[in-house]
Order: C-alpha cells, then structure tokens, then sequence
C-alpha cells in the first residue's frame, strides 16, 4: 500500500519498536513502527480470535504514551475485525485490506 502511494503520508521507514526503563519499571515492546515527514506511527498487531475493542485501543495507546517516541498517530491491524462503540481517528486495518488488490 505504501508503494501504491495509498498511504497519506507515505512513510520512510519501517520496523519494530521495544524500550526497557528499569529506573522506572517501564517497558514496552511495538509490533510495527513507521516514520514519515510528520513523525511516528505505532501500529499494534492483534491475530485474536476476538475483535479488537475501545478498550483495548486505549490500553495499546496508553502504553505508546510512556514511550520516549512521541506518536502523531496511532494504527491497529486486527485478524478479527474491531468491535468498537464510539468512532475511532486511528489507522484501523483488518487482515482482508491487508490482502486486497492494489
């Protein structure tokens, strides 16, 4: 999608995310970063079963937050779809756009 230029603002770079901050007992690790002309992405990768819910995007989010990367914008790629109660301004994939026709 990226190279078809169907994503706004293509992005430079690509790959996986982890911190360790002991001093403060934090850490997290991230499924899939993207760095465009704005910033940083943080995709999170859900193969579950279930879909992914509000809750969940906003346990992922918060974690993205403690981060030291600041995060424009946010992404969730979900095997299951999403199951969510309220509109959502995230990047939101299911594992069908992933496989789509360009």
């Amino acid at each position: 999608m990226n190279r078809a230029g169907k994503i706004d603002p293509p992005f430079e770079e690509i790959g996986k995310y982890y911190y360790d901050n002991p001093a403060d007992n934090e850490n997290g690790e991230f499924d899939i970063v993207t760095k465009d002309e704005k910033g940083w992405i943080f995709y999170e990768a859900k193969y579950r079963k279930k879909p992914v819910t509000d809750a969940m995007i906003a346990s992922e989010e918060q974690q993205v937050n403690k981060s030291p990367l600041h995060a424009y914008d946010f992404g969730f790629f979900s095997k299951s779809g999403f199951s969510l109660s309220e509109k959502h301004t995230e990047k939101l994939y299911t594992l069908e756009d992933m496989y789509q026709k360009i």
